[in-house]
């Protein structure tokens, strides 16, 4: 099972979008690796959008670079956003 949570800065507070209500995302789902494609695939069950992204399946590119860092991208292509996750 996968949970996703992100608060974004109050600048941003109104932003609302499939993924995002009020400044907040969050959904949790099951998922997928295919560590040949590197693609990581989210079956998204719940979301903090309901119907917008519940049922959807979101796939995502992983890349693991020099300092133990992970970046996380879509796959899709009218998308244009990655997240770095490094490990202290």
């Amino acid at each position: 099972m996968l949970t996703h949570h992100v608060m974004y800065p109050k600048s941003t507070n109104n932003q609302s979008n499939e993924y995002v209500q009020d400044g907040y995302e969050a959904s949790f789902g099951s998922y997928e690796v295919d560590e040949v494609k590197h693609m990581l695939t989210h079956h998204v069950q719940g979301s903090i959008t309901g119907d917008l992204l519940v049922g959807k399946d979101l796939p995502r590119i992983y890349q693991f670079i020099a300092d133990r860092k992970l970046i996380i991208r879509s796959a899709r292509p009218d998308e244009h956003w990655s997240v770095t996750w490094e490990h202290y």
